[in-house]
């Protein structure tokens, strides 16, 4: 049982390394093998399997070509989390610091990004998917899972600052009916925090908007200098024909000079 279990996941493995154009073929071919040795539940599983977007596709190679990186940055996600959970109690956090680890880590995979993209022929739009979708499996405990093992199937979205700490809730926690009566002192130390969670959400929400905006202008600097890069190499290509044009009129005129002596 253990080694058909190491099988299916080995299958899984090689399935999600392959080349994108290369993915429902070799799933379908999987899910025919598993039909063929009876293994019909776990041909339903492969055969359910969608065929990454690109952007999927470049954060699932990433897994593979820059564990170290990714490693980074499921660290820093965790501890973001933590330190955003801290925050919500009216805790300190280093979250600062767990906010420029993050960058850092997304920053370097960014820059791998685009290599593989350019490797495989994939247009930047999907590299700026690919960071967003990297930056949310890393807020979630099952976004690392998947992350860790490059099988992540679909674009995410980073949750919200309410899921990820849960201060959707704590309003309520704070005005709910109690069983007891409670101090003044209480119920002032109560508003404080409550102040103090709602100005912090605002920082957090206000640093969101902030860093997606970057990312945003990450993407269309990556597209205008992908364009800039075709129009140089299209003026390179027009300098070499005419470069071409201009060796055979040379070659014409050395021609009749020769006639000429």
């Amino acid at each position: 049982m253990a080694a058909a279990k190491a099988d299916f996941e080995g299958d899984l493995d090689r399935l999600y390394k392959l080349p994108l154009n290369e993915f429902t073929a070799a799933r379908d071919e999987l899910t025919k093998q598993l039909r063929a040795q009876g293994e019909r539940e776990r041909a339903q599983e492969i055969k359910a399997l969608r065929k990454p977007t690109a952007a999927v596709w470049l954060v699932n190679q990433l897994a593979r070509e820059r564990p170290l990186d990714v490693q980074r940055l499921l660290k820093a996600g965790e501890s973001l989390t933590k330190s955003q959970a801290k925050v919500a109690a009216g805790k300190s956090s280093p979250f600062p610091a767990a906010r420029r680890d993050e960058h850092h880590a997304l920053e370097q995979l960014a820059k791998s990004a685009r290599e593989i993209a350019d490797r495989a022929g994939i247009g930047s739009p999907a590299v700026g998917k690919a960071i967003e979708t990297l930056r949310a499996a890393s807020l979630t405990a099952e976004g690392r899972d998947l992350l860790k093992r490059g099988r992540l199937s679909e674009e995410l979205q980073p949750p919200g600052f309410e899921v990820l700490t849960g201060l959707e809730g704590l309003g309520r926690q704070v005005t709910s009916a109690k069983p007891k009566p409670a101090r003044s002192d209480d119920r002032a130390e109560k508003r404080r925090a409550l102040k103090q969670a709602q100005e912090r959400l605002r920082q957090l929400r206000a640093e969101e908007r902030e860093l997606a905006s970057a990312a945003r202008a990450a993407a269309r600097d990556a597209e205008r200098a992908e364009a800039e890069a075709e129009a140089a190499r299209s003026r390179a290509t027009d300098a070499q024909g005419e470069a071409r044009a201009i060796s055979d009129h040379r070659k014409a005129a050395e021609a009749d000079l020769d006639r000429l002596g």
